[in-house]
C-alpha cells in the first residue's frame, strides 16, 4: 500500500494528508463535481445504469505556459531537491486548494523569512515520498508566490489525482487562521492565469477535502474558495526578480498599483476622488490621481490609513495634510505633512513595497 502522510490538529482532526500516486493516471474521463460541504459523497450509480455513448473528446493540444502573473522561480527560495517524480503531458484537467500546515507567518514577514519557509515544506516532501516540495505554488500572507514543483512535473498533493491537476498551497493552517486578502487576490490570479495555460480553460477549482477524508485547506479557507473562483486577482511582483519599482521619490500610478496589491485592494494605478485642495501642495503626487472638488475618497487611502495605524473616525479615504504626515511617521521620515517632489517618505514607501511590505 502506497505511504501516506497525515497532519493532525488538536482533538486528532486531520488536517493534510499527502499521497503519491502508484502509476501515472492519464486522461480524466468521468466529470468532476465537488459536493455541497454539508452533504454526503455522491453514492455510485445504481447497476444497469447505461455508459454515455458519447465518445470522449479528444485532449486538448498542450500550450506552453506564458505567465502573466508573477511567481518566483524555483531557484529564488534555493530548492535542493528533485522537481518531482515525472513529466507530465498535456494541461491538467482539475485544480485543488491546499493548506500546509506549517509556519503561520506574518503579512509583513520577509523574502528570506518565506524562502527559508518554503524550504522546510520541500524538506517534508522529500522526507516522506523523495520527490521533493509537494505542491506546484505556495501562497504566504503577504500575498507572494513561490514555484514548487514546476507545472508539468509531478508533486505528491492530491492522492490519485496527481497526475491530472495542479495545486495551489496556502503556506499556513488555515483551519484556525484566516487567509489574507493578498493570498486570495494572489490566488485567484493564478487560477485565472493558468485557465487553458497549465490547466484547461474548464478546470474546476476545488478543495482537497473535497476528495480526500480530510480537513484541508482548512474551514476558513475552503469558506473563500468562490472568492478565488470568481475573482480576477493580482500578485506583487516576484521577489528577488525584476518588476520592482524605481525608488524615485514619485508616486505615481507604478506605486499605487504595488501599494494597491499589498493592500488587497482594487488593482488599477489610480486613487479615486481626492481633494483639489490638496494636489498643487503636494507635487510628488504625479500619475494616476484623480483630483476633484468634492472628495469623497479611494479604498486604497483608507486601506494604508489603517496600516498605518490612524484613528477609524480619521480613515476617510483622502490624502492630506493629517494622513500624509501619519505615513511620515509610520515610515520614520521628516515630518511635515507634504509630499514634495523626491519626496523622502515616498522614496521609503516604494523601498518598502519592492521588499513586499507596506
Amino acid at each position: 500500500m502506497a505511504e501516506t502522510y497525515e497532519i493532525k490538529g488538536e482533538g486528532g482532526v486531520v488536517l493534510e494528508v499527502l499521497g503519491p500516486d502508484d502509476q501515472p493516471q492519464g486522461e480524466v474521463t468521468e466529470p468532476w463535481a465537488a459536493p455541497e460541504p454539508t452533504e454526503a459523497p455522491e453514492t455510485p450509480e445504481a447497476p444497469g445504469t447505461p455508459e454515455p455513448t458519447t465518445a470522449p473528446a479528444p485532449p486538448e493540444p498542450y500550450v506552453e505556459p506564458t505567465a502573466t502573473v508573477n511567481i518566483a522561480t524555483r531557484a529564488s527560495w534555493g530548492a535542493r531537491y528533485p522537481d518531482g517524480d515525472l513529466t507530465l503531458t498535456g494541461p491538467a484537467v482539475e485544480v485543488w486548494v491546499h493548506h500546509s500546515v506549517t509556519a503561520q507567518l506574518s503579512p509583513d514577514a520577509s523574502v528570506a523569512a518565506e524562502a527559508e519557509q518554503m524550504r522546510a515544506l520541500e524538506s517534508v516532501g522529500q522526507t516522506r515520498f523523495g520527490t521533493g516540495i509537494s505542491y506546484n505554488v505556495v501562497v504566504f500572507p503577504s500575498g507572494r508566490a513561490y514555484q514548487g514543483v514546476s507545472w508539468n512535473r509531478r508533486g505528491t498533493h492530491t492522492g490519485g489525482r496527481n497526475s491530472t491537476s495542479r495545486s495551489i498551497c496556502f503556506a499556513g493552517n488555515y483551519e484556525t487562521n484566516n487567509p489574507t486578502a493578498a493570498q486570495i487576490s494572489t490566488a485567484a490570479a493564478i487560477y485565472g492565469a493558468g485557465k487553458g495555460r497549465w490547466w484547461t480553460q474548464g478546470a474546476p477549482l476545488g478543495g482537497h477535502r473535497d476528495v480526500s477524508q480530510t480537513a484541508c485547506p482548512g474551514r476558513n479557507l475552503y469558506a473563500r474558495l468562490d472568492d478565488i473562483r470568481a475573482g480576477e486577482g493580482s500578485t506583487p511582483p516576484s521577489p528577488g526578480e525584476p518588476g520592482g519599482l524605481t525608488v524615485d521619490g514619485f508616486w505615481g500610478s507604478s506605486t499605487t498599483r504595488r501599494l494597491q496589491q499589498e493592500l488587497g485592494t482594487t488593482v488599477d494605478g489610480v486613487v479615486s476622488s481626492q481633494s483639489i485642495a490638496w494636489r498643487d501642495v503636494n507635487p510628488g503626487l504625479t500619475t494616476g490621481w484623480r483630483w476633484v472638488t468634492d472628495a469623497q475618497g479611494s479604498r486604497v487611502i483608507a486601506a494604508l490609513q489603517r496600516k498605518i495605524g490612524m484613528p477609524a473616525d480619521q480613515r476617510d479615504g483622502k490624502i492630506g495634510p493629517q494622513t500624509i504626515r501619519a505615513l511620515q511617521r509610520y515610515l520614520g521620515t521628516p515630518v511635515d505633512g507634504v509630499i514634495s517632489r523626491e519626496s523622502r517618505a515616498v522614496m521609503a514607501l516604494q523601498r518598502r513595497l519592492n521588499q513586499g511590505r507596506v
